[in-house]
């Protein structure tokens, strides 16, 4: 379905709001960002893929302030991908993110009850705003990472699928989150450069490779960070 312009409007709208309103967040994080050069600096540069690792629920808004004002308005509108079934105490509050989710154009994932979870079901909102030239996000790990083990969890292949389907290049991004948590956390980001996964892997072996790619920008991050 088409959206109205109108819609489109109060999508754009919201997330320069939010992107204003988030600077608050910076009494609390420390936020820092490295961008290869040119990267999110022109208009042409749509129709991308962003994929960062996932620490807190904040990523959102975290990811969207470490960006400067003349590179984010080169991105908007970025429709996430974001789950209808959260879990623990959020599930009571999903009323309030609902309307969040239409004031910020979010893309649902089909209810965990729902008959078809087929990869094409749940990701079709996704390939529609690719197609409209959006920017889209997705967290290629489904949920936030906790383990201690591995600095990442497994990457889902969903994001391969979409990627394949209409060929729009993927943005690797990593995230580094301090354990210091006072007086402000760090919150590093680290963006490679838009890439392509190799045509002779399947799409799990395809996920696999990205996220090989994006432990080696988690590494860059995390030294950034500790420094």
């Amino acid at each position: 379905m088409t959206e109205s312009f109108g819609y489109r409007s109060i999508i754009v709208a919201s997330q320069y709001a939010s992107w204003f309103f988030g600077q608050l967040l910076r009494l609390r994080y420390s936020v820092s960002g490295h961008f290869p050069a040119g990267l999110f600096e022109s208009t042409s540069q749509h129709c991308l893929i962003l994929a960062p690792n996932h620490r807190t629920y904040l990523d959102p808004w975290l990811l969207m302030i470490t960006q400067s004002f003349d590179r984010f308005r080169m991105l908007v509108p970025v429709r996430i991908l974001a789950t209808q079934d959260p879990r623990g105490l959020l599930k009571w509050f999903m009323p309030l993110i609902k309307i969040m989710y239409w004031l910020g154009g979010v893309i649902e994932l089909p209810p965990e009850d729902q008959d078809d979870r087929s990869l094409p079901e749940k990701l079709r909102g996704l390939l529609v705003a690719l197609k409209h030239g959006d920017v889209v996000m997705i967290f290629p790990e489904g949920e936030i990472h906790r383990k201690q083990e591995s600095p990442l969890g497994k990457f889902a292949p969903g994001v391969v699928y979409v990627h394949r389907k209409l060929g729009a290049p993927i943005v690797p991004i990593a995230v580094w989150l301090s354990e210091q948590r006072w007086p402000r956390r760090r919150y590093v980001v680290w963006l490679g450069t838009p890439i392509s996964i190799p045509e002779n892997l399947d799409q799990d072996g395809g996920a696999a490779w990205l996220r090989e790619h994006a432990l080696v920008l988690y590494e860059q991050a995390r030294q950034q960070g500790e420094r």
